[in-house]
């Protein structure tokens, strides 16, 4: 009986962390939506977008100050492209959208956000998407 009962607790642990573990890698995938905005440019003529470093990380603090502030303009009243203006010339953000397939649904019906993704002068780009009290907040950064 006590053999039984550890394999059952073994089972339960390893069924619930399983399960942990997709909920959350299927919530706010940055890199799943940074797939499917390269697919949407191939398929419509353009050059996919590398991934950028220096832009992932700008991409991070601007996920992060949009939690309390909605907004192109950054909290401390500079505009969004200060987050490294070096390398940043796009921004689309968003959020209420718990997946790459939203968010990226979301960015294509909005024709300001659409033009973003299809820009031929974009060349590399990142995206963050942050989770805080349930909510996903992304940030997509475009450089040339």
């Amino acid at each position: 009986m006590k053999k039984l009962v550890i394999k059952l607790f073994v089972l339960t642990a390893i069924f619930t962390a399983f399960f942990a573990i997709t909920a959350y890698a299927a919530k706010g995938n940055a890199q799943d939506a940074f797939a499917k905005v390269n697919e949407i440019r191939v398929a419509n003529g353009l050059s996919p977008l590398t991934w950028n470093g220096q832009i992932e990380n700008a991409a991070k603090v601007r996920a992060n100050e949009i939690v309390s502030s909605f907004s192109h303009t950054r909290p401390d009243g500079s505009s969004w492209y200060t987050a490294d203006a070096s390398v940043l010339y796009g921004e689309n953000l968003a959020q209420y959208y718990d997946s790459a397939d939203e968010v990226v649904a979301a960015w294509m019906n909005s024709p300001s956000h659409k033009a973003n993704i299809l820009k031929p002068e974009f060349k590399s780009g990142a995206i963050a998407a942050i989770e805080v009290d349930g909510e996903v907040y992304w940030a997509e950064e475009f450089g040339i």
